[in-house]
Parts: structure tokens; sequence; C-alpha cells
């Protein structure tokens, strides 16, 4: 049970929220006194505040959201922070290295979301189940659209700040050109619309790729890093779980090698430079306009609303869904996202959770997410009305994150999460550059599964994968 704070400070918190809030251009909507509730946690932070900042890691681009909730942390609590930044795909790693030799401590850290799992084997991150019975409001879920992440074992360890839903961008001149949707509809006998099923994907992707004129019917993912994501994605679009209540992998199923094969036919239709891009790559190649969708999260919004040639230009929605029983249904994939989180070696682990909290609070979450400049995306209803947060996404993009929010699959919360998918990773890569068949990649991947879990113990990966699986929105548990 979570509880609630004494009415005696709601009611003088009340009193001040007005000069507390108008310096951060919280509109009244926003202001609600449900929604203030950071100013409560500010005064805990107080009473147990020492002179030593607190010492937060987090990754290279996020300080911009940061900053704008520490700022605030500090205003109202008096508590200072110091930051040090980690490069993005080092930060889970550096977490445990600090935990485990006699390099600098740090209180509070923003480990990648699918990494939580291993940090908390490693021990170096603390549960937050106590704390957050006695400081989180009851009203906290209220309005939180994905907190998957947050939990391992049923307990909690941290608390999501930020909304990396994988979601499809279409360019909007090409899709809506009455020539080109009068073309596709005497070829496929079916009206050119935003695709319901990556079958219908693949085809408009096909019918826009015209290398001769420098257009190309997509640049998604194709290097070693992302490739696995759109397999994924696929793979659960074909009915499929990764793997069976008893942990056998179910990625070498028919349904899977299927989506494997079609990832690589439509292969042949994105930009040359697809295979080599990464994250900022794929956003440049994609703002050049000749390219006929791509795929992305929040970040790839935020650059395309900086050019002119795209700002406008652009449809989104959720992924295809599973199509099952002639039923096509839409689907999210959380794919990243950042975690504030409490090491198991801070000795101020309460102040820490304050901080924590008080940062994925609804009006100074909402602050950080206004970054333009920072990583954190949309993550609470509040956010999609906040009138600076569509000045940065626009409302195309909010509309459809929104509702990718809403129906996002978790990525694999498991422990052991970078092993499977590195094995994974690495035979997809194989098949895509035809040094093995899609039906050999995936049995060998299959094998390399089995060898993982058995190592990391079966029981407690079908416990983890139990719960795993009840957090899959209703949409798509009632099909899979």
């Amino acid at each position: 049970m979570r509880c609630k704070f004494n009415p005696a400070r709601r009611s003088f918190h009340r009193l001040v929220a007005a000069s507390a809030l108008t310096p951060l251009g919280i509109t009244d909507a926003s202001a609600d006194e449900s929604d203030s509730w950071h100013l409560d946690i500010a005064r805990e932070a107080k009473l147990v505040a020492t002179d030593e900042p607190l010492r937060v890691l987090i990754p290279v681009g996020s300080g911009a959201n940061v900053n704008a909730a520490l700022n605030q942390f500090k205003h109202l609590s008096g508590v200072s922070c110091e930051v040090t930044e980690v490069p993005v795909d080092d930060i889970n790693v550096e977490m445990i290295l600090r935990n485990s030799t006699d390099t600098e401590p740090f209180d509070v850290a923003l480990p990648a979301t699918f990494g939580i799992p291993d940090l908390v084997e490693a021990q170096a991150i603390y549960p937050l189940d106590e704390f957050a019975n006695r400081f989180e409001p009851a009203s906290f879920s209220t309005g939180q659209l994905y907190r998957k992440g947050d939990f391992y074992q049923d307990r909690l360890y941290g608390y999501q700040t930020d909304g990396d839903a994988y979601m499809l961008f279409y360019n909007k001149q090409m899709l809506e050109d009455p020539g080109e949707q009068k073309a596709f509809e005497s070829s496929y006998g079916r009206p050119l619309q935003v695709a319901t099923t990556w079958r219908e994907l693949d085809e408009m992707m096909a019918f826009f790729h015209r290398p001769e004129q420098d257009q190309f019917g997509g640049c998604l993912f194709r290097n070693s890093g992302y490739l696995a994501w759109e397999w994924w994605a696929r793979a659960h679009a074909k009915g499929i779980y990764p793997v069976a209540d008893d942990l056998t992998p179910n990625i070498d199923s028919e349904a899977g090698i299927a989506a494997l094969q079609e990832l690589i036919a439509a292969s042949s239709y994105q930009t040359p430079a697809a295979r080599q891009n990464g994250l900022f790559e794929n956003w440049e190649d994609f703002s050049k306009g000749n390219v006929f969708c791509n795929i992305g999260w929040g970040g790839t919004q935020k650059h395309l609303m900086t050019q002119s040639q795209m700002r406008n230009n652009l449809v989104h929605t959720a992924l295809p869904g599973i199509e099952k029983a002639g039923a096509p249904t839409s689907m999210g994939y959380f794919n990243w996202g950042w975690n504030y989180t409490v090491s198991s070696q801070s000795p101020r682990k309460q102040l820490s959770y304050l901080f924590a909290l008080f940062c994925v609070s609804p009006v100074i979450s909402t602050l950080a997410v206004r970054e333009g400049d920072g990583y954190f995306d949309p993550f609470h209803q509040s956010h999609y009305t906040d009138p600076e947060i569509v000045k940065v996404y626009g409302r195309s993009f909010l509309d459809a994150h929104q509702k990718s929010m809403q129906v996002s699959i978790p990525d694999f919360y498991l422990r052991g999460q970078g092993k499977y998918m590195d094995a994974l990773r690495q035979q997809l890569v194989l098949a895509l550059e035809g040094e093995t068949t899609p039906e050999d990649a995936l049995k060998t991947c299959a094998k390399q599964w089995n060898h993982i879990t058995r190592k990391l113990g079966r029981g407690t990966q079908q416990t983890q994968w139990q719960s795993l699986k009840e957090s899959y929105p209703a949409s798509i548990k009632s099909i899979l």
C-alpha cells in the first residue's frame, strides 16, 4: 500500500505552490494539487540533506533533461548534485565497475532500462520498495504509461524517465501523392495508406524504392547493434513470444524464421548507408527527404523537427501489429529508455531515492521532457498536453507516440539480457550477409540461448519470464 502524505503538509504546500510553480512555466492545469507532490518530496529531502552533493551518473546526451530537474531539486530542497556523464553504451557497465572496485562511487544513476536485471544480479543497485511504501504518493502510477522495466523479480529498482517506444515515420509527401496512390492501388489492389502489417510495409518500401532516381523505400537500421530490434518486433507480429513458459526458445520456430526471411528481403529496399548507419547517421539519412519510411524514437522526431524539409512532412504510427485471424493490431516496442536508480553502495540511500522520485513527478518530469536537446521522451499522460512539449515534438508524433506507449511490448528484461541479445544479433548479421541461412542462424541462436539459460539458472529465469509475460499489453496477450 502506497502511503499518502499528511494533510497538514498538503495544506502548507498549497500555499507555496503558486510561487514554486510560476517560475517553472507550468500551466495551471499541470499544477493541479494531485500533481504537485514534488513539493512534499523536496521537503522530505530537506529533512535528510547533507552538505555533500549527491553524485549522479548520467548517459551523455541527457544533461539538459537531468539539469532541468536537479536545478529545481536544489531550489526546493537545498540539495545540490554533482553530475558525471558516461557514454551511452557504457553506463551500465560503468555502474557495475564502480560498485565492485575502488573507483569513485555514485548515489544515483540512469542506466538503460533493459540492463536493470543484470545490475540487480551484480548488486549494483538498491531495491526501492521500502522507500516507495513510505514516500511514493498513492496516485503515483496514475498517468504513468510504462513501468514494466522498473521491476525485477517483482521488486522495484528504478523509475522510468524516458518513453522510448519504437515507431514508424513516413514521408508524408510520398504517402499522400495522388499519382503514387493511383499507381500503388493499381499494382497492389489496395489503397496506399499507413501499414497495419509488416507485409504491407514491405510492399510499400518495394514500391517506392527507385535507386536510379535517388529515391529509396526505407532507411531502417541494418547495423549489428540495432538490427535485432526490428526482428524482435516482426517475430512478435508473427504471433510468438521469444520463449515458451519453460524458457525453451521460440526464435527458431517457423514464425521466427519467416520474420528473418522477410527482414532480409526488405533489406533490398533500404538506402545504401542503412547497413552502416548508427543512430545519428540514420537521422541524417532520412532527413534528405528522398526516403519513404524510417523507424525510430522521440530523438528521431526531435532531430527531424529541426529540419525544414521534414518538419511538416511526416506521418507517424505505431509499429505494425499481430496479423492473426484477420485482425491486425498496432504494437509498440519499448526497447531502450533510462531509469533513475539508487546505488547499493550509496551512504545516502533515502536522499537518493527522494531525488529519483522527485525527478519523475508530473511537474518536474514535464520540465525535463521539454528540453529539445536531451534524450528524454514523454512517459506520463500529462506530457502530451503540455504546450511546450507539443512545440518540441509536434501533435502528429505525440498522438502516435502515446498510442505506442500504451501498447508497447517490453524488451527481454531477464538476467543476461545482453548475452541473449548479443547471440541473436550475431546470428542475424550472419544471415543478413548470406554467410548462413535464416534457419541455421536461428537454430544456432536457440542452442546458445539454451546454454545461457542453463548457466544462469532456469528456475530463476522462468519466474522472471512469467512476470514479464504478464506485463504484455492485454490487446497483445489476447492474440499471442
